[in-house]
């Protein structure tokens, strides 16, 4: 899942009103909940693994919410030692240790009435989570070296790829900050259980190679489509966006993106997830039809020529797989 280009957003089904791009069963229920959740003041745990896309769904709720207008601040947790970490969040007045030699406004304050969305909040200290919770509970923050708190106003949403409830059992999470986070949580699924949002999360991220590069003819090959479709992308979307971008660097002698140009695809790839063999085999014809259709403008009979197929097999495939040639008619 991405935050659309222009191209990608004119493909976005109509029930799907976040500039968000997937159309499956899963992500329509995460939009359901990004609706549910949109304009109230509950803090939000995105939950996930790694590269689903939680801070683009972050930065959606932000875009099309009531504090739109306002900053939208990102900090991820797992980025600075905790020294640092705790200066940047809450900020420090000049003196307040060595090297501060000035006063630096933190995270909270420059989020003020917007969005402060904390990455991988699950890789945050206890000892800045009772800080954090304060924060959270009184709405107010003290910068270090400062003997004063002063009011904020500011919703958070967190996000991490980590069981924050097994850590809450563990004893590395404190259970009253958890709660306090996850006033509404939202799941993100994993790439391998959106088998239909593949191929138009491919095709946006190559729109958006293609515009960026000026190559407006680059285009996945039906054979590159179908491999990646049952590839498991234990990186998930952003795995995906990164094998588009590099795919198409090794294909800077041709406008057709092959299955040769992805050299960390398996060539034994997993089986679809819950998929048979038939499925798959239909998905495949019906792709080369369209591919094929494509190429030679809906002409019926160059088609057929081409394939290597009757014509009178060639009708009979299209009305199998629902296909209208005049689609593609020049």
């Amino acid at each position: 899942m991405t935050i659309t280009t222009k191209k990608a957003a004119q493909r976005q089904e109509p029930d799907n009103p976040y500039a968000l791009i997937g159309g499956s069963p899963l992500m329509k229920q995460v939009y359901r909940l990004i609706s549910k959740v949109l304009h109230s003041e509950a803090n939000i745990l995105l939950t996930g693994e790694t590269g689903t896309g939680k801070e683009l769904v972050a930065r959606a709720i932000h875009e099309y919410g009531h504090r739109r207008t306002q900053p939208f601040v990102v900090q991820n947790c797992a980025s600075l030692p905790d020294g640092l970490l705790e200066s940047e969040l809450f900020g420090y007045k000049k003196g307040a240790f060595t090297g501060a030699d000035r006063n630096h406004q933190g995270m909270f304050d420059a989020a003020h009435n917007g969005i402060l969305f904390l990455d991988e909040i699950g890789d945050l200290p206890l000892t800045l989570q009772a800080k954090l919770l304060r924060v959270l509970q009184e709405q107010e923050v003290r910068p270090l070296g400062n003997t004063q708190y002063h009011k904020i106003n500011v919703r958070v949403i967190a996000a991490t790829h980590r069981n924050l409830e097994e850590m809450v059992a563990q004893g590395e999470f404190r259970s009253d900050l958890y709660y306090r986070l996850a006033h509404f949580p939202i799941e993100l699924p994993p790439l391998r259980e959106r088998d239909d949002d593949i191929r138009k999360l491919a095709q946006a991220f190559l729109d958006e190679v293609a515009e960026r590069d000026h190559r407006a003819e680059l285009r996945l090959s039906a054979t590159a489509e179908q491999a990646l479709q049952r590839y498991e992308f234990p990186g998930n979307v952003r795995e995906l966006k990164s094998m588009i971008e590099r795919a198409v660097l090794l294909a800077d002698d041709t406008d057709s993106i092959e299955i040769h140009h992805f050299p960390n695809l398996p060539l034994t790839v997993s089986p679809v997830h819950g998929g048979m063999l038939k499925d798959m085999v239909d998905r495949y014809e019906r792709q080369v039809l369209i591919d094929s259709l494509k190429k030679h403008r809906g002409n019926q009979k160059n088609t057929a020529m081409a394939l290597g197929v009757a014509r009178r097999t060639l009708l009979y495939k299209l009305n199998k797989h629902n296909i209208n040639s005049q689609e593609w008619r020049a």
